[in-house]
C-alpha cells in the first residue's frame, strides 16, 4: 500500500485513468483508509473538471459585467485601461 506522499504523487496519474492495475489498486486501497488522501484526490478531480469546463467555453472572453468591474478597478487604481 502507498503511503500519503505516494499518493499526492501519483493522484493526477490516477485521476487521468493512467496508472496500470497494481499502483491503481494500491491507491484505491490507501483512499479507503485514508481521509485526507480521498479530500485531495477529490479535490484534484474538481479542479480538473472545472478546468475542462472552463476551456470548453465559446467565449474566452469576460462577460461584460465582469469588464466592468476590471474597468472600475483600473479606473479607481488610478491606472488607465
Amino acid at each position: 500500500m502507498f503511503r500519503c506522499s505516494e499518493v499526492a504523487e501519483r493522484a493526477s496519474l490516477l485521476i487521468d485513468g493512467e496508472l496500470g492495475l497494481w499502483p491503481r489498486l494500491n491507491i484505491r486501497l490507501h483512499l479507503a483508509m485514508c481521509r485526507g488522501c480521498r479530500a485531495f484526490v477529490e479535490q484534484m478531480r474538481i479542479t480538473r473538471d472545472l478546468a475542462v469546463l472552463a476551456g470548453a467555453a465559446e467565449d474566452p472572453l469576460p462577460s461584460a459585467e465582469i469588464q466592468a468591474a476590471l474597468a472600475r478597478r483600473r479606473i479607481q487604481s488610478g491606472r488607465p485601461s
